[in-house]
């Protein structure tokens, strides 16, 4: 279901809006266009839409494609269900059994619901170039080193006053993190500006953090990579700007997600195949490599790495990686939670190879959904 998800906002963001509301489905019947969250037959039809779908399901899915406004995404809404031919049974199952569920959770209403929200106006994934406020919970981290000042690790912004990222970014370190930054774009900048519609539109300062507390899994291995995953509690972050915003955390049906035929993307402001950090953020489409085959890569290498249930493996298959420098950022999936489609972040970035994209050895995520109650275990008001 989440790769139809992703595969329908992708086709909204290209379209042009209609001049009205009105629209005409696949099937010939009036409708109207809006967002996905307010369309109930689609909702019910992705709820049942099998995974890795075919490709004439991926033709009739693009066929409601309808538009976009600043705010948000739409498709051509009909007011009867959607029937969609050649629903095949998915090849494997999603095995959650493992997933802790966290709904009950005493923390769990320290996550915001206000997550991970889609800015369709700015382009996906076409370069590696990034939206202004298309990733608004994109965190820094800062170390003091020999040379002064750097940013050396990433992470993302949870809620208020917590940031998710790498074990191996705050402990087992050759500096000292000494702070957060969080609404950066342009490290290069004082104020990030873009040209849209003939008009400047700037964002609002970045928020340079305190730390208050650093918390990394107390079973973290730095020779493994096993349970790479922290939280650091910071001075409180001003949600309502546009450019601090928080990501979703696979919650309800989101840990369901299949990493298999799926496309993922992660952010960062790591080394590129240029050698050196880019100063602006930037992303990248990568495909999920079946964890069972790269298991068999790592096992197979120089220094063999055991891998485990609990990670995810990403890419390998081009030079347009990401290199080095992006430990703690986040691996992105689309997910349909609190009745929205959002991003989802599914992982973490823990390890790779040291040369940008070479193949065919995948990056290495820790896996989030497997420690959702260990993250709320960590966070507090």
């Amino acid at each position: 279901m989440l790769g139809v998800l992703f595969f329908l906002h992708f086709l909204a963001v290209h379209a042009q809006l209609s001049k009205n509301h009105s629209c005409i489905t696949p099937d010939r019947h009036l409708g109207s266009c809006v967002k996905v969250s307010f369309c109930k037959p689609m909702l019910d039809l992705l709820d049942t839409v099998p995974q890795p779908f075919t490709e004439s399901i991926r033709a009739r899915l693009k066929a409601y494609q309808c538009g976009f406004s600043r705010k948000a995404a739409t498709i051509c809404c009909p007011a009867t269900p959607i029937v969609l031919d050649d629903l095949e049974v998915p090849s494997r199952l999603p095995d959650v059994s493992r997933l802790p569920d966290v709904s009950n959770h005493r923390n769990i209403n320290l996550l915001p619901k206000n997550c991970g929200h889609l800015d369709p106006v700015d382009k996906l994934v076409n370069d590696n170039k990034t939206g202004l406020f298309e990733f608004p919970w994109m965190a820094l981290l800062s170390y003091q080193t020999g040379a002064g000042l750097r940013f050396e690790c990433g992470g993302t912004i949870i809620n208020d006053k917590h940031v998710l990222t790498a074990a191996h970014c705050v402990t087992h370190i050759p500096h000292t993190l000494v702070g957060v930054r969080v609404g950066e774009h342009d490290i290069r900048t004082t104020t990030d500006c873009v040209e849209e519609g003939g008009e400047e539109v700037c964002a609002p300062p970045f928020q340079d953090l305190t730390i208050e507390k650093v918390t990394f899994h107390p079973e973290f291995d730095p020779t493994l990579h096993t349970n790479d995953i922290a939280v650091i509690r910071v001075s409180p972050i001003n949600l309502s700007l546009e450019n601090s915003r928080p990501i979703c955390l696979p919650l309800a049906q989101t840990r369901d997600f299949i990493f298999t035929n799926k496309k993922v993307v992660v952010t960062g402001w790591g080394y590129t195949e240029t050698g050196r950090p880019s100063p602006d953020l930037l992303q990248v489409e990568l495909p999920i490599v079946p964890l069972e085959e790269c298991k068999v890569i790592y096992k197979n290498l120089p220094t063999p790495i055991t891998l485990n249930d609990n990670q995810i493996c990403a890419g390998g298959k081009s030079s347009s990686d990401f290199c080095g420098g992006n430990g703690g950022g986040p691996l992105h999936a689309l997910g349909l939670l609190f009745g929205e489609v959002r991003r989802v972040q599914q992982g973490i970035v823990s390890f790779g190879p040291t040369r940008c994209g070479e193949e065919p050895i995948p990056a290495v995520y820790t896996r989030v959904a497997a420690y959702m109650d260990w993250v709320l275990d960590n966070i507090a008001p």
